[in-house]
């Protein structure tokens, strides 16, 4: 009996331990119950791949029922740590057309899915994996590129936004890895094992 209490209580301190590590330097990406967690789930193992840094996904209902994106940035402020280097929150509004709203100050951007849904499940996958691009480009305060490949592109509508790649060119891919080491995000090699680099 003694042992079995000895076992909990040190369970109970190493996972007090582990609670207080901080976390490491990433992108957040916020799902305020825009989609499904299978599509969250996509949409972070894509990005982590694409973008070569390490991409969380965590759900949080407190950032739902926002009017607009102002008000949705400021509500994602409260939340943001010092861990998240960007948080790029996925929500809706019905009455927005626009798409995206890069926050640069702050690190936030918000992906407004209403608009771009379709029934089609693979179309709006890939709509969401698309902005998730480049909001993470724009949040780094990256230009559109003039390359009609890359995701950070301008559009003009879904068919045209259906049209462009999803990743970066690479010139801009290179300059996005700058800029992630600046802010101290570990970049990843091809296999997902963390690289330290310096910023150039």
């Amino acid at each position: 009996m003694r042992i079995i209490k000895l076992v909990i209580v040190a369970l109970l301190l190493l996972s007090a331990a582990c609670s207080n590590e901080p976390q490491e330097k990433a992108i957040t990406l916020v799902n305020a119950a825009a989609v499904d967690a299978d599509l969250l789930e996509r949409v972070r193992v894509f990005a982590e791949r694409e973008l070569h840094v390490p991409v969380r996904a965590v759900e949080n209902s407190k950032l739902v029922g926002r009017k607009n994106f102002q008000a949705l940035e400021k509500a994602a402020r409260r939340v943001k740590s010092d861990a998240d280097v960007t948080l790029i929150v996925l929500s809706g509004f019905n009455e927005e057309s626009k798409h995206l709203a890069v926050f640069p100050k702050s690190g936030i951007a918000v992906i407004n899915t209403q608009p771009l849904y379709t029934d089609d499940e693979e179309t709006f996958a890939r709509r969401v994996e698309r902005q998730v691009m480049r909001a993470a480009a724009f949040v780094f305060e990256l230009p559109p590129t003039p390359d009609p490949f890359c995701v950070t592109r301008d559009y003009r509508s879904l068919d045209d936004l259906d049209r462009m790649g999803r990743n970066f060119s690479p010139p801009w891919q290179s300059r996005f890895a700058d800029e992630a080491a600046k802010r101290g995000l570990l970049l990843l090699n091809s296999g997902g094992h963390k690289e330290k680099t310096q910023p150039q």
